[in-house]
């Protein structure tokens, strides 16, 4: 597996879409905790940079990029842009994720 820090930035005046679909965003991205070809180890929003951070671990970038194509807040337009960057944590909790 490897660990990638996704980085969600919201779309311009979307607090009302999200918090609309917060509920199912967060309930589909609990859907991916437990093991699999993807797993979101944490993710949480980014208040200061108005967006979120994701740290996933997964099988390819392409199984990861389908789940982020099917987040609720993806497919209601709330997110203006994802940034995905490989990581590799060799210290701390996250590090027995690492390639």
């Amino acid at each position: 597996m490897t660990v990638f820090a996704v980085e969600y930035v919201y779309a311009q005046d979307s607090v009302d879409l999200r918090n609309e679909h917060r509920p199912a965003h967060r309930e589909y991205l609990g859907g991916f905790l437990n093991e699999g070809p993807v797993r979101v180890l944490a993710s949480g929003p980014t208040p200061a940079a108005d967006g979120a951070l994701l740290i996933i671990a997964a099988r390819s970038q392409s199984a990861l990029e389908e789940v982020l194509a099917n987040d609720p807040f993806n497919k209601s337009g709330a997110l203006a842009g994802t940034k995905i960057t490989e990581w590799n944590p060799v210290t701390g909790l996250l590090k027995e994720f690492s390639s």
